[in-house]
């Protein structure tokens, strides 16, 4: 079977109305850092002390130096009202323990390295496996002069409400020359001046420059979500080796 460690909750806040930021500490002298771009199985205890597993992906500050890496997980995570997960988790607190597998994935950190262009689509709550990429890509132009890669966020929401660190992504876009973010939403309000609308043909195309080998897209959302986006990408004519898609 798969090996868990069982964390304590140190600390819960709040991102919008209904996602929460869960910085769970490892146990003892235990030291864990999770791959970019890899999650970990999170299993808790229902009411009826049954077990509820379900898949996250650690997410650490987009650009702020951050100490306690391996020493404790961060959890990004969108509550929804009726959700198995999301009913035990609402009702945890400091001190309330939760178990972590050992992180899982498939995806290569060293494409950020290679890519000229580094694209990343998400949708809702698909915006967390997307943060550490941006961190990571961040840094390394940070660090380099020359041949900095440019990375594009497309993020797809139904409200401005619903946007994940709007305001993070807002300030670091206006200190990266090489970041940029665009937000696209079904059901803007009448205030709402950006994009508006589902994915699409026509909003990828607006968005995207065409296809060139040194480009790598990532893909997450809903699973509809990602299915779409990958066939319309496919139909542009982007090629499967350069798109990840995170499940």
């Amino acid at each position: 079977g798969m090996y868990y460690m069982t964390c304590s909750v140190k600390t819960v806040e709040s991102v919008n109305y209904n996602t929460k930021i869960f910085t769970l500490e490892l146990p003892g002298a235990s030291h864990m850092v999770v791959p970019t771009g890899h999650h970990v199985r999170v299993k808790a205890k229902d009411r009826q002390g049954e077990w509820v597993e379900r898949s996250y992906t650690p997410v650490l500050p987009l650009v702020d130096s951050y100490h306690s890496e391996g020493a404790e997980v961060k959890l990004m995570v969108k509550l929804y009202s009726n959700g198995d997960m999301s009913s035990i988790l609402s009702s945890l607190q400091t001190g309330d323990t939760a178990k972590l597998s050992l992180p899982m994935g498939n995806f290569n950190a060293s494409l950020l390295d290679t890519s000229d262009h580094v694209i990343l689509i998400a949708a809702g709550s698909g915006f967390t496996p997307m943060i550490k990429l941006i961190r990571k890509v961040c840094l390394r132009n940070c660090e380099i002069d020359m041949n900095q890669t440019t990375i594009k966020v497309l993020f797809f929401n139904k409200t401005v409400e619903d946007i994940l660190w709007w305001d993070k992504l807002q300030s670091l876009s206006e200190q990266s020359p090489n970041f940029t973010v665009e937000h696209i939403l079904s059901r803007g309000g009448s205030d709402w001046t950006g994009t508006r609308g589902r994915v699409s043909r026509d909003v990828l195309q607006d968005h995207m420059s065409p296809f060139t080998d040194n480009q790598l897209i990532c893909v997450c959302g809903p699973t509809e979500f990602t299915q779409l986006t990958i066939s319309i990408l496919l139909d542009m004519g982007f090629s499967e080796n350069n798109i990840h898609a995170f499940e």
